[in-house]
């Protein structure tokens, strides 16, 4: 609830077919929802090279220290990292985090490589980023 007053999401953002605004609770759905489609997606596709792509970042490690005490935190980061740890995919790469990150959970890759608001000065965006599948 404490993102609702505060995230422009919420203030912006209208939900269909009734157009009012849109709220956590919804969002909160919309998590769920896809949380039970990406698990059985990797799921039938075991064996495979999966690449994962997501807005929100699937873990905290994602968060810039000095935001993981944040309590917005929660609205840019998810904890799927059980999820990662059971299917491997080779690559989870998120957005919606204004910093770059890359790490390893397992052997999965996960890759934030934002350039960022246009104003915004530079954050260590790799132009030339390329992943081998």
């Amino acid at each position: 609830m404490i993102c609702q007053p505060k995230m422009n999401d919420y203030k912006k953002i209208t939900r269909d077919p009734s157009y009012s605004k849109l709220r956590t609770i919804d969002t909160f759905k919309i998590h769920q929802l896809s949380k039970v489609w990406l698990q059985a997606s990797l799921e039938v596709s075991k064996g495979l090279k999966n690449i994962v792509v997501t807005h929100h970042a699937p873990s905290i490690q994602s968060v810039p220290e000095h935001y993981k005490e944040d309590p917005l935190t929660s609205a840019y980061a998810s904890n799927l990292e059980d999820m990662i740890t059971e299917h491997q995919p080779l690559y989870w790469i998120h957005g919606h985090i204004h910093s770059p990150s890359r790490y390893k959970i397992g052997k999965t890759e996960i890759i934030c490589n934002p350039h960022g608001y246009i104003d915004e000065k530079y954050n260590g965006y790799e132009k030339e980023l390329i992943i081998e599948i």
